[in-house]
């Protein structure tokens, strides 16, 4: 071979490898930019969006699935609580490493390559055409979590001798973000439940009723509030003591749960009573429900100490406020004032004999536009009984 031919095969060699670097230089900004999204994620909704939506458009793939480990089932409970209901078969939950074993028998480390249908049809079900594939194992201080999987279409895309350190890389990032945001949002969680009860407590219920009431002005819907209070609680207390007591308001926030609808919020004010916010609820509807909540909660029989029972009853506190009939108003007035004539009327539903509805319609004496001061003596409420 003369010095000519050895430059022009040096000089191929030298293209080659630039261009394998301008692609490798490609690649990995590519893999970054989608890195610091996910390093951005706050939130268990926008990490999956990411991971199960976006990805997919990201990387152009076929399909992209996810499995969590939920051994206690804690995950798919948290996902309920937050509604995350729209991934479909995309997302799936195990109780065990059983399956993930089979895509990793020897060590879990990224696997690239044809699979065979049946594993594709568990681990893509309902997807379109999967031919070659990247499976991910997920891992956190040597556990495995959980694992990603990208398919494309192409029988090129991930082919068994291709270097994996990108998807290694972003698979250990995986990882992180979602121990991260479920932790975030178990935390978060706790800040806002009530321990006895497990539904919302006052704190998050303030800001649902900030949240609602902006939207009832926005769309010009009505909104409703109810209290919920334990007839004769102190007695059951007193007499059976105050695990019997606990157990009661146990009982009962899980029944009232059962009545509400999806859009309906629960949560526990103190002591003994309850708040429901029913958005999109006219006062008809609004009372017809409170009846429904007094009725289920009259059925309960509760075993405490042993063979002893215990009968609750409730007195509900109706108030249903229509922006439509105000114009714009105070939205922080109109909030006080749509809980104080519950709290009245829920009274008034004590001083009556217990165990009642009363309900009423609030409304401001004159329509207060934002932009001018408020007073609470603008405050009134118009009973309809």
């Amino acid at each position: 071979m003369d010095i000519e031919q050895e430059n022009k095969r040096l000089q191929s060699t030298v293209k080659l490898l630039l261009r394998r670097i301008e692609q490798n230089h490609s690649i990995q900004q590519h893999f970054h930019a989608y890195e610091f999204k996910l390093l951005g994620c706050q939130c268990l909704r926008d990490l999956l969006n990411l991971l199960l939506i976006e990805a997919q458009r990201h990387f152009s793939l076929s399909a992209v699935s996810l499995v969590i480990i939920d051994s206690d089932y804690s995950v798919r409970e948290l996902m309920e609580q937050l509604d995350l209901n729209d991934y479909g078969s995309a997302l799936q939950m195990r109780n065990g490493v059983d399956f993930l074993n089979t895509l990793y028998p020897q060590t879990p480390e990224v696997s690239l390559g044809e699979m065979d249908v049946l594993t594709a049809g568990r681990i893509f079900p309902g997807a379109g055409r999967v031919v070659s594939t990247a499976c991910m194992p997920l891992l956190r201080q040597d556990k495995l979590i959980g694992s990603l999987h990208f398919a494309s279409d192409s029988n090129e895309r991930f082919q068994p001798d291709m270097a994996t350190d990108f998807l290694s890389r972003l698979a250990s990032i995986v990882s992180v973000c979602l121990e991260n945001c479920i932790g975030r949002e178990h935390l978060s969680r706790q800040g806002k439940v009530d321990m006895l009860t497990q539904v919302n407590n006052r704190r998050s219920f303030e800001g649902e009723l900030e949240r609602e009431l902006e939207r009832a002005q926005r769309n010009q819907e009505p909104l409703s509030c109810m209290f919920v209070d334990v007839d004769h609680f102190k007695q059951i207390n007193d007499q059976y003591g105050h695990q019997a007591g606990d157990l009661v308001l146990k009982h009962l926030a899980f029944e009232v749960s059962l009545q509400l609808r999806k859009t309906d919020f629960l949560a526990r004010y103190g002591g003994e009573e309850f708040v429901v916010l029913a958005p999109r609820c006219p006062q008809a509807a609004a009372a017809g429900l409170a009846e429904r909540i007094r009725a289920a909660v009259e059925a309960m029989v509760i075993d405490v100490c042993g063979a002893q029972k215990v009968r609750p009853t409730v007195s509900i506190g109706l108030a249903t406020w229509c922006p439509e009939q105000e114009g714009r108003c105070d939205l922080q007035l109109v909030g006080h004032g749509l809980l104080a004539a519950a709290d009245e009327v829920m009274y008034e539903a004590k001083r009556g004999g217990r165990n009642q509805v009363i309900d009423q319609l609030f409304e401001l004496k004159e329509p207060l536009l934002q932009e001018n001061s408020a007073s609470e003596d603008n405050v009134s409420a118009k009973a309809s009984r």
